[in-house]
């Protein structure tokens, strides 16, 4: 771990630990996206609301199927990212990319990058080496995985609403991990 990520533990979330989180990584989106990050949520995005999202994966973490990465630091859940793998008969390589969300209050300390790698770490050693996301065009999560020598497969206009409901495109990414 770099100094700038020194107070913060990333690890995996089996399926216990990924219940008692969901309360925090609730509480994680709802704060993004109160701070303009575009996750799936706009404005008016609750607790409640976010708590059911993340409910809703609770099987995919216990077969195996997603892995839940969280950044842990001073006691309580800092960013969370997730890795889920192909189940389709033709692509047991890949794997997407989601849910890569910093708390506004300890952005830009290096955290979004290592839970990026701790993701791109587990893809490898499951034998996944082919990866792909998409985030919002022009924001920092584009630079970032730019930055991680993520490609742009290309952008979609108007893929989804920013937290304010503006229509906004999407900007697709792909790695190959071999």
């Amino acid at each position: 771990m770099t100094e700038a990520t020194s107070t913060v533990d990333v690890h995996e979330l089996d399926v216990d630990g990924y219940r008692r989180a969901i309360p925090e990584l609730a509480g994680l989106i709802v704060r993004a996206v109160a701070h303009g990050a575009s996750v799936n949520f706009t404005a008016n995005v609750t607790i409640e609301l976010a708590a059911a999202w993340w409910r809703t994966r609770i099987d995919a973490i216990a077969s195996g199927q997603t892995t839940a990465f969280v950044a842990v630091g001073d006691g309580r859940i800092v960013g969370s990212t997730l890795l889920a793998r192909s189940l389709n008969q033709n692509s047991p390589h890949r794997a997407e990319i989601g849910k890569v969300i910093v708390d506004p209050s300890v952005r830009r300390r290096g955290i979004a990058r290592a839970l990026m790698l701790a993701a791109e770490d587990r893809a490898r050693a499951d034998g996944r080496w082919l990866l792909v996301l998409d985030t919002v065009t022009g924001s920092p999560a584009d630079s970032l995985y730019r930055s991680l020598d993520w490609q742009e497969t290309g952008i979609v206009p108007d893929y989804a609403l920013l937290p304010d409901g503006r229509p906004w495109p999407a900007t697709f990414f792909w790695k190959r991990l071999r």
